[in-house]
């Protein structure tokens, strides 16, 4: 095979595997796009102070007020946003994680399961017990003599539990928050990170599960209220899968679009590397004729073929491999978000692919080559 052709066949298969994977990885996003937004409790809903898809933030004092005003059979939790400013330490090295105040019923409300421990109690809450209960990531990466304590800001707390991450963070609204999260009690984060300063608006939301009544009666309950206070705030009753609906639809559209046009690369890869070979073999119709004058069989030609092509499609497939994770990474980091998946499955995915495309490709050259006529071939080179 011509050195030309062999580039230009490795870069159509690489383009191919590339493509292969932006295929699979962004179906898997798609997918878990999809369940994430399924898996919302149709009775738990959101009350939180804002105007359209801008939260402002509430005090800890509303929060509870709004509490009140609901029926007592309804389980519910605050909800406060990140503390950037916290500084984590864990087993003496600093970890980047979404530190959260919540109450002790937050678990009850979004059907959390706790996979070692327990969540902390009213009691502790009440008694401002310096105590947390992280993900299970967290308690994955440094194991559970490394998690008896940790420390936020020089404070050290007692982990006391550890509750599912993905499943349980994914379906909290509005915080975003990732799966290396650690929830303390709401008085003493609020008490530790910001002085004890109740009245700052860093409540996000007030989540509440409320079966048997409906977001109707949540409204009413609020609105009843509402009218009887001087300047009242705008609090939105909003049902769990409504949350950032809007923003979902559209990285719905825009990871769908990645998908087709990632599939338009993988059929023109295909065909371009079919034409690429069948060149080759066009080009090096003279060469096989004389081999075969010279005794080769049909099979020994389809077999160097075949062998070219698959070597082509290995260095294709190694090089794409490589490519699909550089776009990919790139591509998570431009937009901030988990858009491609791009792991061992994507992996092994694109390298068997490189050598279907490579076995397919070579049927058609190898049939080509096998029916050569070697007298009219080289009667023409005469």
């Amino acid at each position: 095979m011509k050195p030309l052709y062999r580039t230009l066949l490795v870069i159509g298969i690489a383009m191919g595997v590339v493509a292969t994977s932006l295929i699979f990885g962004v179906g898997q996003v798609m997918v878990m796009h999809m369940q994430e937004r399924s898996g919302y409790d149709s009775d738990v809903y959101i009350l939180h102070h804002g105007s359209g898809n801008t939260i402002y933030g509430m005090p800890l004092d509303l929060a509870r007020e709004i509490r009140g005003w609901l029926p007592e059979d309804i389980t519910a939790s605050v909800i406060s946003s990140d503390a950037h400013d916290a500084v984590v330490r864990i087993d003496a090295e600093v970890w980047d994680a979404d530190v959260i105040g919540v109450d002790a019923d937050f678990p009850a409300v979004f059907g959390m399961d706790l996979t070692n421990g327990r969540f902390f109690t009213k009691e502790e809450q009440e008694n401002r017990r310096r105590v947390c209960v992280v993900t299970s990531d967290l308690m994955a990466l440094f194991g559970e003599d490394a998690l008896e304590l940790l420390t936020v800001n020089g404070i050290e707390y007692k982990v006391i539990g550890t509750v599912q991450g993905d499943a349980g963070t994914a379906r909290t609204p509005f915080g975003n928050y990732s799966s290396n999260t650690i929830f303390f009690p709401i008085e003493v984060w609020y008490e530790d990170f910001y002085q004890g300063e109740f009245r700052h608006r860093l409540i996000m939301q007030l989540a509440v599960h409320s079966p048997g009544y409906s977001k109707a009666d949540l409204a009413r309950f609020v609105s009843q209220n509402l009218i009887h206070m001087e300047d009242a705030p705008a609090i939105k009753v909003s049902a769990s899968n409504e949350i950032g609906y809007s923003s979902w639809v559209q990285d719905l559209l825009i990871l769908t679009g990645i998908f087709f046009v990632a599939f338009i690369v993988f059929l023109l890869a295909g065909l371009n590397i079919i034409q690429i070979a069948s060149a080759n073999v066009y080009d090096q119709q003279r060469v096989f004729g004389l081999k075969v004058a010279l005794g080769a069989l049909p099979r020994h030609l389809a077999g160097e073929i075949t062998g070219e092509i698959t070597a082509c499609a290995l260095q294709g497939g190694y090089l794409g491999i490589v490519l699909a994770g550089i776009v990919n990474t790139v591509m998570n980091q431009r937009v901030g978000q988990y858009w491609a998946a791009f792991n061992v499955f994507t992996a092994i995915a694109g390298m068997l692919l490189s050598l279907l495309v490579g076995w397919i490709t070579a049927i058609i050259p190898a049939r080509q080559a096998a029916k050569i006529d070697p007298v009219l071939v080289l009667r023409e080179e005469r």
